[in-house]
């Protein structure tokens, strides 16, 4: 992505120029680590034999975006394996990159499970680590980028498409088939139960709740399940036809042929070399100097090092992933339904982002989203401080996976907004749900005798139907929350109101749909997202600024005042199941599933 820079901009980066002081520091640090990085050269100087051609890089299971905010002795726990992400993945690619000596990288995947948003970073990674070699060694000189696939899902095989050699296990599978969905519909069953669910919506396509009041696909449902999977099944079609050259009217015909063998995917050029592991050195090479393939962490403090230039600026970076809810943020050891493995809790994300606030030091903040919604008020909150945070500094918000329902909520306040082609966003609409058990408790002879004061205090009652007056309540709720989210749609959009009607209801874009109709800025990875925070920013160069984790601050911090004028994985597994309890016991789970107006895209939806 090219970003410009207007003379305004360029105004604020003069302006940034370090002081006497701080330019002798930062002279001082340069001159350090050119230092270490030549003593560290030196060294591989006298043990350059022991670089090898290739170095091999391995991928299994998922990935996540960023590094989990783990204590760093887990690094010294004996059997502990920090989980994979993108951001690592770079890290290493990077190192990779700098060395002269290496003719490419080679990436394993071995039971490799990327979404399709992630196969898209990783293309633009590598073709990122791709440009760094050719601007270091030339045009004609660049490392390779290999992938040897074993067992690989959609994603990671789109992904492996975009390799310079792309080789697979003789008995391994091309098991792109296309997309399905079939959601399970549960309304007669519950009926035989006694129980009867009551959904009350303003969006018709707000489908979250759909499989208890239906028997089947509504129209709305069946149209929007037809728009997302158009586009994500020619995201599909396109990054294979463009990484292996091929037709796209041929891949799709390849495809509806799947399954395919490993000898059929090569024959349809889908894949360009079988072999089994140990025949890369000579595939790499020749027979007579077969390739040496190390693996990085053999040979990491082996690697050439360049110095870093002194860093320009510091942009924050916040992850809010899980389904929103009110109090502290919750990780599962299992995941939940509906809920998921954790929960992005409002007291936790309040504290979190004041602290970016408050500290100086960030010039711009990158907020990574990844959020199907959940709580309405925790929404709010959490909507609240980033529009707080926006005013004192840049931010740029970068969605994952999902963004959509109270994650797009969360998401409407940031300065500008990136997502991936395939990225699930939008959902802007109010859900809220209960179950009537007056059924199932006669059933079992069983019945409730209830005392009461006020007239609508039985309103959230397992055995009270919602008609008359508390409907009309409900209803009523639902269109002031409704509003609310558009209002904030509409102002941090600049959308009019007019035109939000036709993007709003419930409906659920890919982040391609969501870029022609203005609910998001620009397409692209979270490199995409620094640049733009750093365009926001005034700093001058991407490359030359740090990035640093903004965790939850030790000491809690009160909300500060603002002025008139502004007016205008990562825990241990004893305490995921601590938390669990606590979501379960403590009230946060029936609180949420008997009285809360949600923001919640349908979990059946399409995210592959």
């Amino acid at each position: 992505m090219t970003v410009a820079v207007d003379d305004g901009q360029e105004a604020a980066a003069m302006d940034r120029q370090p002081g006497l002081w701080a330019r002798a520091w930062m002279a001082a640090g340069l001159g350090w680590r050119r230092l270490w990085c030549g003593a560290s050269n030196a060294r591989r100087r006298l043990l350059r034999r022991r670089l090898p051609g290739y170095v091999a890089l391995t991928v299994s299971g998922g990935l996540l975006e960023r590094d989990p905010d783990v204590p760093w002795y887990y690094d010294y726990v004996p059997g502990y394996r920090a989980p994979q992400s993108l951001e690592g993945l770079e890290r290493r690619l990077m190192r990779i990159a700098a060395d002269p000596d290496i003719r490419g990288v080679i990436l394993f995947f071995k039971g490799a499970t990327l979404s399709l948003a992630q196969a898209q970073s990783l293309t633009a990674l590598l073709e990122r680590f791709r440009r760094r070699t050719r601007t270091l060694y030339g045009e004609d000189a660049g490392q390779r980028v290999v992938v040897y696939v074993e067992q690989a899902n959609t994603g990671a095989l789109v992904a492996a498409s975009t390799a310079d050699l792309l080789v697979m296990a003789p008995l391994a599978d091309w098991e792109i088939v296309g997309l399905r969905a079939a959601p399970l519909f549960l309304k007669e069953t519950l009926a035989r139960l006694g129980v009867e669910v009551q959904v009350v919506r303003v969006a018709p396509w707000k489908t979250a709740a759909d499989s208890f009041i239906f028997s089947e696909l509504s129209d709305p449902a069946r149209d929007q399940y037809n728009w997302l999977f158009d586009s994500l099944y020619a995201d599909i079609v396109d990054g294979i036809a463009a990484g292996r050259k091929l037709g796209a009217e041929t891949v799709r015909s390849l495809i509806d042929r799947g399954p395919l063998t490993a000898a059929e995917a090569l024959a349809g050029g889908l894949v360009d070399a079988l072999a089994y592991e140990d025949e890369l050195p000579v595939l790499l090479g020749t027979v007579e100097e077969p390739a040496v393939i190390k693996s990085f962490g053999r040979v990491r403090r082996l690697l050439y090092r360049r110095p870093r230039p002194p860093a320009l600026g510091t942009v924050g970076v916040i992850s809010l992933g899980g389904t929103i809810m009110p109090g502290a943020s919750r990780s599962f050891p299992v995941p939940l339904p509906l809920f998921g493995d954790e929960t992005i809790g409002s007291t936790t994300a309040q504290q979190i982002i004041r602290a970016a606030r408050q500290d100086d030091g960030l010039d711009a903040v990158v907020v990574h989203v990844d959020s199907p919604g959940g709580s309405a008020l925790a929404s709010d909150l959490i909507w609240r401080e980033l529009a707080l945070l926006n005013r004192a500094k840049p931010v740029i918000i970068y969605m994952g996976d999902v963004a959509a329902s109270g994650g797009y909520y969360i998401a409407a306040p940031g300065r500008k907004i990136v997502a991936q082609r395939a990225t699930l966003t939008g959902s802007i609409g109010v859900i809220i749900a209960k179950a009537n058990l007056a059924g199932a408790y006669a059933k079992a002879s069983a019945h409730e005798d209830a005392v009461t004061r006020g007239a609508h205090a039985g309103i959230y009652g397992d055995t009270v139907e919602w008609q008359g007056e508390l409907l009309e309540r409900v209803e009523q709720s639902l269109q002031q929350t409704y509003a609310a989210f558009k209002a904030r749609v509409t102002e941090g959009r600049s959308l009019d109101p007019a035109a939000l009607e036709e993007l709003a209801g419930g409906r659920v874009w890919t982040g391609a749909q969501a870029h022609v109709n203005g609910l998001v800025d620009a397409l692209g990875d979270f490199q995409t997202a620094v640049d733009l925070a750093c365009v926001e920013a005034g700093l001058p160069d991407s490359r030359r600024v740090d990035l640093v984790a903004v965790a939850e601050p030790k000491r809690w911090l009160a909300a500060e005042p603002v002025a008139a004028a502004q007016l205008l994985f990562g825990r241990r597994q004893s305490q995921q199941i601590a938390d669990l309890a606590a979501f379960v016991l403590d009230g946060e789970l029936s609180n949420l599933l008997e009285r809360e107006r949600v923001w919640l895209m349908a979990p059946h939806l399409p995210r592959i």
